[in-house]
Parts: C-alpha cells; sequence; structure tokens
C-alpha cells in the first residue's frame, strides 16, 4: 500500500520516553479507514535510549534523539521525527508566512511581521514590524538578510528594514490579494502574483511597474509562484526594448500556479510563456530548481514532480488533505498540508514526517540548508533536524 498517511499522537517524543507510558498511532490508507494502535516504552538500554512496542501490527525498528523509524503490516517503514526546538512565544495568533536565512528568522502573523533569530531566540532582540491592513500572505529575506519583502490581503507590497522595522517603501498596483513574491538576484527587481490573475515585475527603488509578465483573466486567481536560473532551457528571444530599469531578469525562468489549475512557465526577459498545462484543481504551491526541474502541491493532496515541459513525471497521492505549502530539502520534497501533516518526500515513496502540531493546518515551510521549519495555525514555530533522518 503506497497511498497511505501516518499520524501520531503530537507531543509523543516527550510521553514515550517513560517506562509504561504509551501513545497512540495510526496508519491511513488516502480512500480507506484508519488503522489505529500505540506505541508503548518498556524498558531503557543502558545508554537510556527506551525500547518501544508497537501493538496491532505497529513496529519501531529504531530510536534516537527526536526520531522513531516506525512501520505497519500494510506499509513500509517511515521516520517520524519530533521538533529540535519550538518557538512558542514569537506570535500569539496563526503564522502565515515564514523565511528562514543561517537561523535569522522573519515570520508573519495577521497583519505583523517579527524578524528574530532562531540561534539564540530572546524576545529583547525581536524587530516588529506593523503597517499591512489584513493578513499578511508571504513574506520573504532579501539576500542581505537585513531587509524584508511582504504581501498580503491588503493589495500592497511592502519593503521593511529588518534592524529598525521601518517600511521603507510600499508598492502599489495589484487590484485583488498579492499572494506571492520572488526575489530577482540582489532584489532591485522583484515579482508579485496577485488573486488580479496578474504576475508583476517591480522596480523595488522607484516603486514602479515594469510590465506585467502574464496577465490573465481577473477570475484566474494565481496562487503561487517560483523562480530560478534554470541551466540548458531555451528562455526565448526579446522582442521589444528593454527598460534600464530592469536588472538580472535575463536568465530567469517563473513558474506560475493558479486556483483553475493553470501551471504556467515564463521566460522572464523575453515576456514568453515557455510551456503550460492545465491541471484539474488548485495549484496551492510550487517549486522551480535551477536544473528545471519542478515540483507543485495541489488543493487534492497530490505531490506533482514535471520536467521543463510541464509534462508528469511522478505523482504522489497518498493524502486528500491539501498541500498548504511546499519547499525543496536537498533532492526531497517537503509539503504542509491542512490535516497538520508535514511530510518529506522521494521519488522512491520512502517518506519522512515532520510532528508536533496536533491537527492544525502548516501554512509555510522553510529551510536554512540545516534544518527546516514549519509556520503553524497553532501560533507555534517548529524548528527540525533532518541530519537525524
Amino acid at each position: 500500500m503506497n497511498e497511505y498517511s501516518m499520524y501520531i499522537q503530537h507531543d509523543w517524543d516527550e510521553c514515550i520516553r517513560s517506562v509504561e507510558n504509551r501513545v497512540w498511532i495510526s496508519v491511513k490508507p488516502r480512500n480507506g479507514p484508519s488503522v489505529h494502535g500505540h506505541l508503548q516504552c518498556k524498558s531503557h538500554k543502558l545508554n537510556g535510549i527506551p525500547i518501544i512496542q508497537g501493538s496491532n501490527g505497529f513496529e519501531v525498528e529504531s530510536v534516537s534523539s527526536h526520531a522513531i523509524q516506525v512501520k505497519h503490516l500494510s506499509c513500509p517503514s517511515v521516520t517520524l521525527l519530533s521538533p529540535y526546538r519550538v518557538f512558542k512565544d514569537v506570535h500569539n495568533a496563526s503564522v502565515t508566512s515564514l523565511d528562514v536565512v543561517g537561523g535569522q528568522c522573519v515570520s508573519a502573523s495577521d497583519s505583523v511581521l517579527k524578524s528574530w533569530s532562531s540561534l539564540d531566540h530572546e524576545k529583547e532582540k525581536e524587530v516588529t514590524m506593523t503597517g499591512h491592513y489584513g493578513d499578511i500572505y508571504c513574506c520573504r529575506w532579501f539576500p542581505s538578510v537585513k531587509v524584508v519583502l511582504s504581501c498580503g490581503a491588503d493589495l500592497r507590497i511592502k519593503i521593511w528594514s529588518s534592524d529598525t522595522g521601518e517600511c521603507a517603501g510600499t508598492l502599489v498596483g495589484h487590484t485583488k490579494a498579492v499572494t506571492d513574491l520572488a526575489i530577482i538576484d540582489r532584489g532591485r527587481n522583484i515579482i508579485s502574483v496577485s488573486k488580479d490573475g496578474t504576475s508583476k515585475l517591480w522596480h523595488v527603488g522607484s516603486g514602479k511597474v515594469i510590465d506585467d509578465l502574464i496577465k490573465s483573466n481577473p477570475t484566474t486567481y494565481i496562487n503561487c509562484c517560483s523562480i530560478s536560473s534554470p541551466k540548458n532551457l531555451n528562455l526565448g528571444e526579446r522582442n521589444i526594448p528593454a527598460s534600464d530599469l530592469e536588472i538580472g531578469t535575463d536568465d530567469k525562468c517563473l513558474l506560475i500556479g493558479c486556483e483553475n489549475g493553470m501551471l504556467s512557465l515564463i521566460g522572464v526577459y523575453a515576456r514568453k510563456i515557455l510551456a503550460t498545462n492545465n491541471l484539474d484543481c488548485p495549484v496551492n504551491a510550487c517549486n522551480l530548481s535551477e536544473d528545471a526541474q519542478i515540483y507543485i502541491g495541489c488543493n487534492d493532496g497530490r505531490v506533482i514532480w514535471l520536467d521543463e515541459q510541464l509534462v508528469i513525471k511522478h505523482c504522489i497521492f497518498d493524502t486528500n488533505s491539501p498541500v498548504r505549502c511546499l519547499c525543496l530539502f536537498k533532492e526531497l520534497v517537503v509539503c504542509g498540508h491542512g490535516d497538520g501533516s508535514c511530510v518529506i518526500r522521494s521519488v522512491n515513496n520512502k517518506k519522512a514526517y515532520l510532528t508536533g502540531t496536533n491537527a492544525e493546518p502548516i501554512y509555510d515551510v522553510s529551510t536554512d540548508t540545516r534544518f527546516l521549519y514549519t509556520a503553524c495555525r497553532d501560533g507555534v514555530i517548529r524548528k527540525y533536524l533532518p541530519e537525524l533522518l
């Protein structure tokens, strides 16, 4: 059975390490009933590692700090990873977006942004940024890790100093909520996508729109975007003169995913649509890698790998829970789902789970190359150490 999901009690790592304590665990086929069991600590090895016994077909294959490997009679083994560190006091409401570079975090909750360090988190060192009206849908670091970019339900894109919390500029031009952002090189140009059906190329310094990269029907909500410089991909030829405000777009390719299932791959400098595909459900999250591999997460739970022509190469359909966010960790795809599961998947169907949420949706996931971080509706940011896999 490949189409399955595994769930475990959210505080399992704390509970299971005491003798006779037990936690619930279940495995669920995508379109079938769940099978429930328990894991119970029977004793400890000399090094303090618990010896855990499973029930109803569940078996623990290995135990380490913050991780256990579990299999069931009906499915292959998976690794369950508990948080390496938990940040409960950064926000007091749902965390809607998160970006991390070298341990420096920027996160959004409601209309408030905060920059802070996951290495030595101290409340007095947090910088708070306020000025949006309504929910913030996306926040991202500029490469300098001194400036923050954000967008949201108020139709605006804002630029912030992470040192002072002051808003350095506001970009206005969309007519509906701005859903996602992409930064080009050092950030003199950025790209935004919106529920108004447009993807805009901006010059940050002047606050001007250089061009609409795509202009769809206003009812075609664009949910997500990803930018990269894919190698050995023909990005098309430009037929119109370039503006002096446009910098660094010549090797850039933009991927967008829409509410109506449309996927488009766009040569930014040439303004050419290189490929399209129309899926039968909303695309909620996407990623375009430098080797022109494309990864998307859909509202029906599917996680799909595509090539540069947007032809589907591989699809994992193990849950009906919507994909809310997606990032790459090395060659693995990390997806946060609406049911609170955060799954690390590979094309050969190996899986690991980032646990700790109590069925609360995961709204964003980010990596700073060593750690993975999740943003959740419960207001908690969790940090994981995937090398334990």
